[in-house]
């Protein structure tokens, strides 16, 4: 029971906002197909290892779920720390992600 609260923890204040945000983002910017490919692909396979360690340390779900949730770090950099094709497809779309105004 504790371990499905944490994934849906890790859920609604981590993957899911990042997920819409990438989306929505992708969708107004004119973004490569392979940079979106790559995100998309990220996102999908570093859910489970996101869940997989939410189940695993729920100090780490909770204290990440919180510090998105506040703002103190962004869910593009917890979703590039599960796999080093993740980082570099966070790396890739970033700077669609930032907008104009950065």
């Amino acid at each position: 029971m504790i371990t499905d609260f944490l994934a849906w923890l890790l859920a609604t204040f981590v993957i899911d906002p990042v997920h819409a945000e990438i989306t929505s983002k992708l969708q107004a910017a004119q973004v490569p197909a392979e940079i979106a490919q790559q995100i998309q692909a990220c996102v999908v396979n570093g859910t489970p290892v996101l869940l997989e360690r939410a189940s695993n340390d729920m100090w780490w779900t909770i204290s990440t779920s919180i510090s998105v949730a506040v703002g103190l770090s962004d869910a593009q950099s917890v979703l590039a720390a599960t796999s080093p094709d993740c980082a570099a497809a966070v790396a890739a779309v970033t700077p669609f992600l930032a907008g104009p105004e950065a």
